[in-house]
């Protein structure tokens, strides 16, 4: 699974610098967003190469589950910024694991210059930006980062993928994303609290669709769990491959090759790769990983059938189409911008809506992954009338209605 360098990665790459303070210096950019505890939040600055923590201030439990139903949400926020809602380019969102509170981040674009902004969204659509200045904060600087030389598309920076991914497990912040380094795709393994140590791997991968080891490409999402007691990096790239690394094989300085598992389709980034336990089609709670996709409809997987994978010899063979290795089931999860796991009954999306343009901010009820009242179809007449056979069916959908914001339809 680990090779060698051929050239050792150089010093710089391992070397982090460390700020502290009340006041430290302001993010040049707010993008990935992920919480180590109540009180702490991570935001990846791609663009100033950095990784800051913020301690928050304690923050009232939420007292129930209670699904998101902000639509327009977009509008609403350009408003509270004074902005034109196409200036604002999101990020991340970050559910508070205390209040259930939204943390969104987003780029304020104005002409050629832009701003970066993290704001808290409460059930109730309250709309409050968060002072970072004004917070407690350490930052961690990452060497050989991409800057602005090098361009995709002619005008995407690479630095845009300085930072493509974070999770935080048991005081380590695992951060992917893109290096200077003799392979681009990099992983780290920060210590937190902030040390200016680090763990930096390189990854790579075989990709069935391209058929060819890839090196370059980074992780866009990821996810770090117990397979079958190994704590294991679950990660999805590009195009779209899905890959296992035990975290025990990301020693510093190493070279890593990555298992792949599944391909789940060309044509298509990952969005997130979320890990929660949801019913099953026997109503028992079962552990999955949901893969978010941009392009395509999410994949729902078995954690019980990754780790079979990740215990196998994984794909090395061309799958020109994708949609190999570990079994997976779509689930309709479409035009979502990004997501995070709200709590034991729902997931959180900020997601496009498709028929006003607007910007939404909706809850999914696990196991289930769609909104009743994104449909109108026979149920809705008034006319129609529940079977005795569909008690079950009367029942669910009252559960959907109200969880869509509409309790008073319920039949």
């Amino acid at each position: 699974m680990k090779h060698k360098l051929t050239h050792t990665l150089a010093t710089s790459l391992l070397s982090l610098s460390l700020a502290s303070g009340a006041f430290a210096d302001a993010p040049q950019s707010a993008t990935v967003l992920e919480f180590a505890d109540a009180n702490t939040l991570f935001v990846a600055d791609s663009d100033g190469g950095k990784v800051y923590s913020y301690i928050l201030p304690d923050a009232e439990p939420a007292t129930e589950s209670r699904s998101y139903n902000l639509i327009g949400l977009g509008a609403r926020l350009a408003e509270t910024m004074g902005v034109n809602p196409f200036g604002i380019s999101y990020h991340d969102v970050a559910v508070h694991p205390v209040s259930k509170e939204t943390f969104i981040s987003f780029a304020v674009v104005n002409g050629d210059g832009k701003s970066a902004h993290v704001v808290r969204v409460d059930q109730d659509g309250t709309i409050t930006e968060l002072d970072l200045a004004g917070l407690e904060s350490t930052s961690v600087a990452l060497s050989d980062t991409p800057d602005d030389s090098v361009t995709f598309w002619r005008d995407i920076p690479a630095s845009t993928y300085t930072v493509t991914d974070l999770d935080y497990v048991d005081g380590t912040l695992f951060v992917a994303g893109l290096s200077t380094g003799e392979f681009s795709s990099t992983l780290r393994q920060i210590p937190y609290p902030f040390d200016g140590s680090a763990a930096v791997s390189s990854i790579e991968m075989f990709h069935t669709v391209h058929n060819q080891t890839e090196t370059r490409a980074p992780i866009r999402a990821m996810s770090i769990l117990d397979l079958d007691g190994v704590q294991t990096v679950v990660a999805a790239y590009t195009c779209t491959p899905l890959v296992t690394v035990p975290s025990a094989d990301l020693v510093d300085g190493e070279h890593v090759v990555a298992k792949t598992v599944a391909e789940l389709g060309y044509g298509n980034t990952p969005l997130e790769v979320l890990h929660f336990t949801a019913p099953n089609e026997r109503f028992e709670p079962e552990d999955y990983v949901l893969v978010i996709n941009k392009e395509r409809d999410a994949d729902l997987i078995r954690v019980s059938d990754l780790a079979e994978a990740a215990a196998g010899d994984g794909l090395s063979q061309q799958e020109l189409w994708g949609d190999a290795g570990v079994a997976t089931a779509a689930r309709p999860l479409g035009a979502v911008l990004q997501a995070d796991d709200q709590d034991e009954q729902f997931l959180l999306t900020l997601r496009r809506n498709l028929d006003s343009g607007d910007v939404d901010l909706v809850s999914f009820r696990k196991g289930v992954f769609f909104r009743l009242s994104d449909f109108v179809s026979e149920y809705n007449f008034a006319s129609y009338e529940y079977s005795e056979e569909q008690e079950f069916y009367r029942n669910f959908q009252n559960m959907l209605k109200a969880d869509a914001g509409y309790p008073d339809l319920a039949r």
